[in-house]
């Protein structure tokens, strides 16, 4: 399978960001809260570092008050955070396939290294079409259940 062959993670894509699936220290970490970001901010090589795994839309950032996090509001599809340079950043756009907020849209975001600023966006896409797809691979049908309910 395609994802099999994937290098594991946190990958670096430049000087300023890395990606990883779980935590920058294991794949499989589930980070739910800001002591698992704290530990996951910690071992991060990167002042950004992208996430997935819990596929829930979250901003944890670390500065000289500490470390603290936030869902971002994404009203009208989209929303910019502003990423500031004396503070370091672990963030979760979401999914694309499997949102788990309730909010059935894909999400994801764009990030602007330039700038540092990182875009969050929601959009509509063929859930029903997905969900056919799901079947027929054979997958679990909770799979494609949970898209339209986007949990």
């Amino acid at each position: 399978m395609y994802l099999e062959r994937l290098p594991a993670g946190p990958r670096s894509i430049d000087d300023g960001v890395e990606i990883c699936h779980g935590a920058p220290f294991d794949e499989d970490h589930y980070v739910f809260d800001v002591a698992d970001a704290s530990r996951a901010l910690d071992s991060a090589s990167r002042p950004v570092c992208l996430f997935g795994h819990t596929h829930l839309p979250v901003v944890y950032r670390r500065d000289g008050e500490g470390d603290a996090g936030f869902i971002p509001r994404i009203e009208n599809d989209t929303v910019e955070v502003q990423l500031e340079a004396d503070a370091r950043y672990l963030v979760n756009p979401g999914s694309v396939g499997q949102p788990r907020d309730g909010d059935p849209r894909a999400a994801f975001a764009i990030y602007d290294g330039d700038q540092r600023v990182l875009t969050l966006r929601r959009i509509e896409y063929p859930v029903e079409a997905a969900q056919r797809r799901i079947f027929e691979a054979g997958l679990p049908a909770s799979l494609a259940h949970r898209l339209a309910l986007g949990r």
